[in-house]
């Protein structure tokens, strides 16, 4: 063949890779998870398994390139409104207008979920957020956090780690935005906890900086690059309408940032951003009652509450250690000695 043929047939097919690709037309490829493909366009729950682990899982694998978002509920199994979220999100969002592909972790403590545990896994009381990154010989939390470790966030372009107040937890709804020193990694991780809407941010920069020592599930994607947050949305073990609701709204303002659904997020146009946040811990054991509400905005020194003893005689007046922002207050009345009866959010 003559070499101004070949070049010139070369050149014309280059021309309709080119065009085949900026039209979508190229198929994208499948998605693998826990050794089931989800295919271009399609979307499957399944149970993800490995070993003794299953954890229900929606892959909803859009058309057109894009990122994988993981979105995952009931880290801790006594959490609802982001389970019952996931569960909307699972109906509502469709492949065909999907850009990237999209993960739903419905309950990583499926264990936890059904003994009704605050926090734990019965099967060895064990807290899977600070598990990680796991073992995969280890007791039954630590091998779940190196199978989310490995399987999960390792496939995940961007990660949120959906929670909410327990049944002793009464909290203002809040988003940490993780650092870990790499100013890429953490101003792209900020704009992602703007974009998601929420009005209280939290900058947090208290966990280990080691992928080995990762300890939770967000800071095991931050570690590995991946920004990683928390959400805070409900509280006392309980899930409203208007929880659910809102777990959605952020979730879909997630995907608007990342582009991955046509909209736009919508950052809150009078956000807070807070520095770090303190616990103001009793002295005492006894009965915790709190004297502050949620949102309140106290200066240092004001009393938060009191502690009896089991007769009902004030033994502490539990002071503020900081002005801040009123963010979680301990709700049941049993409070122990170095317990943290309030949380203060320091604003920047």
């Amino acid at each position: 063949m003559h070499l101004t043929t070949l070049r010139t047939g070369i050149a014309i097919v280059l021309f309709f890779f080119s065009y085949f690709i900026s039209a979508g037309v190229l198929a994208k490829d499948g998605f693998e998870l826990a050794g089931i493909t989800t295919q271009t366009g399609e979307k499957k729950s399944f149970m993800a398994t490995r070993g003794d682990i299953a954890l229900p899982v929606t892959v909803i694998n859009g058309k057109q390139e894009g990122p994988v978002l993981l979105l995952a509920a009931g880290t801790h199994g006594d959490e609802f409104p982001s389970m019952f979220a996931l569960q909307k999100l699972r109906e509502e969002v469709r492949p065909g207008e999907l850009s990237g592909t999209l993960v739903l972790l419905h309950l990583s403590n499926i264990d936890g979920f059904h003994a009704n545990r605050i926090a734990l896994n019965p099967k060895d009381n064990k807290n899977l957020n600070r598990e990680f990154p796991g073992s995969a010989g280890g007791t039954p939390t630590e091998q779940i956090a190196d199978f989310l470790t490995k399987e999960f966030i390792a496939k995940a372009d961007y990660f949120i780690d959906m929670h909410s107040g327990s049944a002793n937890q009464q909290l203002l709804d809040h988003v940490y935005s993780p650092f870990v020193g790499d100013k890429a990694l953490d101003d792209l991780t900020f704009e992602f906890a703007k974009a998601t809407g929420m009005q209280h941010i939290v900058m947090y920069g208290d966990r280990p900086r080691d992928p080995d020592n990762s300890i939770s599930f967000p800071n095991t994607a931050m570690t590995r690059g991946v920004p990683g947050l928390t959400t805070e949305i409900g509280h006392l073990g309980q899930y409203t309408e208007e929880s659910v609701g809102y777990a959605v709204q952020v979730s879909r303002n997630a995907l608007y940032f990342l582009e991955m659904l046509p909209g736009e997020p919508g950052p809150h146009s009078e956000a807070v951003i807070y520095e770090t946040l303190t616990s103001a811990k009793s002295h005492h054991t006894g009965f915790f009652l709190p004297g502050v509400k949620i949102g309140a905005k106290v200066e240092k020194g004001a009393s938060l509450g009191k502690v009896t003893d089991y007769f009902g005689n004030v033994v502490e007046t539990i002071s503020s250690p900081v002005a801040g922002t009123v963010m979680m207050i301990n709700e049941m009345p049993a409070i122990k000695e170095g317990q943290s009866a309030v949380t203060i959010g320091i604003l920047q």
